[in-house]
């Protein structure tokens, strides 16, 4: 769109430019839809100057927020690391996991364990020390960073409505698919929303994407966002009306809810219940339904013999 070329100071300018040059001579010359919009213009200034300004139609949204990320950098004097992650817990779990697997360099060491804590964070300072300079060759940092990509401000009309039937399919009759270029893998994109669906070797997972930064403004709601129903087979994973989604368990609730310290007993009680195992070799807490390890290494340890009992998960 050529709006998106303007800032909105500069649309209010062109805006009020229109209105002046209504009344002139030169408006005659302009196609009907335009000199509509150029009679709007002057009404709403001379309402503005009588202290009479016309109610708002729609609202400027600035861009939003960029994505906070973690970014986990570990050296030792064999190689420097650097990967990013979405939580701070996820990071620490994988660094952890690596010090697990280097505790041979200081279980020897006076004052230390012969085995590793179960505690991620404990794992981590005992190898590292509290002030992460234990390690003559090696250190790490844990910072946390905000992805910026671009984003543009748009104008929301305030009376949003979903495009009802007849528009949602011309909407999808138009849908684009893009293909894949150095730039990015492949995607389809309807009403701008893009989403993605490609093989990604480094993970070995398909994975789905779906990007709205530069939605439609037809399918963007007053507060900025846009309402997705996101289904894998016949599991709704998110649903924005909230007539479909999963509902947590009480688990999820009080996992979500709890502090490290509080997370650390909840844990251990649901081990000890039997609703989830603790993996043999990275110590990460699973659900009960897991077949493989879950965390965020590459273990993919099963879990043990003694580890039977209830699932974790429950109805939806």
């Amino acid at each position: 769109m050529i709006a998106e070329t303007f800032t909105p100071t500069e649309l209010e300018l062109l805006a009020r430019i229109t209105g002046t040059l209504a009344g002139s001579p030169a408006a005659a010359e302009l196609s009907k839809p335009y000199r509509e919009l150029a009679d709007r213009a002057r009404t709403a200034m001379l309402a503005e100057a009588a202290g009479i300004p016309a109610p708002p139609v729609a609202a400027l949204l600035g861009p939003r927020p960029g994505e906070q990320v973690w970014v986990l950098h570990r050296t030792d004097r064999h190689e420097q690391v650097t990967t990013v992650y979405d939580l701070e817990s996820t990071a620490l779990a994988d660094l952890a996991d690596h010090v697990r697997g280097s505790w041979d360099n200081v279980c020897c060491h006076e004052g230390m364990p012969e085995r590793p804590p179960a505690d991620n964070a404990e794992a981590v300072e005992l190898y590292y020390g509290p002030d992460r300079n234990a390690r003559p060759d090696e250190s790490y940092s844990l910072l946390a960073a905000e992805i910026v990509r671009s984003r543009r401000s748009r104008f929301i009309p305030l009376d949003f409505a979903f495009p009802d039937a007849a528009a949602a399919e011309a909407a999808n009759r138009g849908a684009v698919f893009h293909t894949a270029d150095d730039d990015g893998p492949q995607c389809i994109e309807v009403l701008g929303v893009l989403t993605f669906a490609y093989v990604d070797a480094r993970d070995g997972v398909v994975r789905i994407s779906v990007h709205v930064d530069n939605a439609d403004e037809r399918a963007v709601r007053p507060d900025g966002t846009v309402p997705l129903t996101v289904v894998v087979e016949d599991t709704v994973l998110r649903d924005d009306s909230d007539v479909l989604a999963p509902h947590p368990t009480v688990m999820e609730e009080l996992l979500a809810g709890a502090d490290t310290g509080q997370q650390a007993v909840i844990y251990a009680a649901a081990i000890s219940s039997g609703l989830m195992w603790r993996c043999p070799k990275c110590q990460w807490p699973n659900p009960r339904a897991a077949a493989c390890c879950e965390g965020p290494g590459a273990c993919r340890s099963a879990p043990s013999e003694s580890g039977t009992a209830l699932a974790l998960e429950g109805p939806r």
